[in-house]
């Protein structure tokens, strides 16, 4: 483990060599080995090297430079690093991978000078360094999973909140502050039941307990807002574990839906108005056959009258499914609704007053959903179907309250019995009114006759 000729040089070294850890050769100044420890021969045996090329008298820079495989581009550049040692004395430092047939290694190659008279000698030590490697990136990696989660939850646009097991809140991210309002400070360590609704019919317990049992991934909800506006949206949901595997905490990813909902449930009313209409389309040309039949002279003035009427029905359903205008009068709206109703006889009985007012394209479709809903209604069981009563179509503007005040009664004529159950026309006139328009709306049917009347914001409407 000694070349002989350098052993004055190297008197009391191999010694302190033997009893390092490391793997340590002794160069001199042409890169030759001339000493080494144990630790170092039994590092070349262990990776499958040849003793006789790299242990004593072989020469180290050498191998370094015609070193192939993955290692090779960091041992090319040993040869320089302790070339440039030699010369000026600094130290040479490199880190290199360095895998057995089992594991990833990586070790760390330093090189120190020493002069022993006018010869100048190169100390260098391999060191294992792969469990520091490995640490080094493990922390690396979760810093840097942790900025880009970090990262994640602040600019997505959904709201990411977790809470503790007691349903208190812990996180709250700025998506969560735009959804509902409440800014970090506000919230955080309430709660999460200040969202619900105050007749909301499960807790933060059920949601709790259901999660960590893993049957609940997701689910609908309705929650409130600080300035007390319903959010609809769609909960993702998922247990929080420390390392140990324990529950901790709940995380959820709220995002809102309640634009999608309203389109929806708007998609489906239009649907069920089609269904509802072509249902009622057979009883109104029946209605408008037997109102032209009574009052025709002749076959051929049924004839002229009956097709203008049918014509004319036509053009009031497109006017109810065409709503693109600007705006639109609610004369014409109401008119244009109540022409396939009426025939001479009865538009006498018809009184339409109101001042001149622009409708809003949602007002239009909204009130001529209405109108028409009520002239069916009349055709087969109201004024239009009888020989007595009134209809009385009035509006008016109230300044003080902003608003467009809108009345529709029927009186003088008999009235059949109230139907046990309201129905689809009756949701148009009330629900559907009151939500489309935000308006108060209301249908009344007793003993004096039959009232609708609806108040409309100023949003819908422009005084012409």
């Amino acid at each position: 483990m000694q070349n002989t000729a350098m052993s004055d040089d190297l008197s009391g070294m191999l010694d302190i060599l033997q009893a390092l850890d490391d793997e340590v050769v002794v160069l001199d100044a042409g890169g030759q080995i001339i000493a080494s420890n144990a630790a170092w021969e039994n590092f070349c045996i262990d990776n499958g090297g040849d003793l006789n090329h790299c242990s004593i008298g072989s020469n180290y820079m050498a191998v370094c430079a015609q070193a192939e495989g993955p290692s090779s581009t960091a041992a090319r550049i040993v040869p320089q690093g302790l070339q440039e040692t030699l010369a000026t004395g600094k130290s040479f430092r490199c880190e290199y991978p360095c895998d057995s047939p089992t594991e990833k290694r990586w070790f760390e190659l330093s090189a120190n000078r020493f002069e022993k008279g006018e010869r100048r000698y190169l100390v260098v030590q391999h060191r294992n360094i792969t469990r520091r490697h490995v640490e080094s990136k493990a922390v690396e990696d979760a810093y840097i999973n942790a900025n880009a989660m970090t990262a994640l939850v602040a600019s997505t646009s959904d709201a990411v909140i977790s809470y503790d097991l007691d349903g208190n809140i812990i996180t709250w991210n700025p998506s969560a502050e735009r959804l509902y309002g409440y800014r970090s400070e506000e919230i955080l360590g309430k709660s999460l039941e200040t969202l619900f609704p105050e007749d909301w019919p499960k807790r933060i317990t059920y949601y709790r307990d259901e999660i960590i049992a893993g049957r609940l991934p997701d689910f609908e909800a309705t929650r409130i807002a600080k300035d007390g506006a319903e959010r609809e949206v769609w909960i993702s949901c998922a247990p929080i574990r420390n390392p140990e595997g324990e529950v901790i905490a709940i995380s959820n990813i709220h995002r809102d839906v309640t634009e999608v909902r309203n389109a929806e449930r708007a998609r489906d009313l239009i649907a069920n108005e089609v269904i509802h209409r072509a249902k009622n389309m057979l009883s109104v040309v029946l209605a408008i056959q037997g109102q032209t039949a009574r009052n025709a002279p002749s076959l051929e003035a049924f004839n002229r009258s009956f097709g203008q009427r049918l014509a004319s029905l036509a053009k009031s359903t497109d006017l109810l499914v065409h709503n693109a205008w600007t705006s639109v009068s609610l004369e014409a709206v109401v008119a244009g609704h109540l022409e396939p109703f009426t025939t001479l006889e009865a538009e006498s009985r018809v009184t339409i007053t109101g001042p001149r007012v622009n409708l809003q394209p949602e007002a239009v479709q909204t009130i001529g959903m209405a109108i028409h809903e009520l002239a069916t209604n009349a055709a087969k069981y109201g004024v239009l179907s009888q020989e007595r009563g009134q209809i009385t179509i009035t509006w008016q503007v109230v300044p003080e309250a902003e608003q467009l005040h809108f009345d529709w009664r029927e009186t003088g004529m008999e009235i059949a019995a109230q139907p046990a159950k309201t129905g689809f026309g009756h949701t148009v006139l009330t629900a559907h009114a009151s939500a489309v328009l935000e308006a108060e709306a209301a249908y009344q049917m007793g003993a004096e006759g039959i009232l609708w009347a609806i108040q409309i914001p100023p949003a819908h409407f422009t005084l012409h």
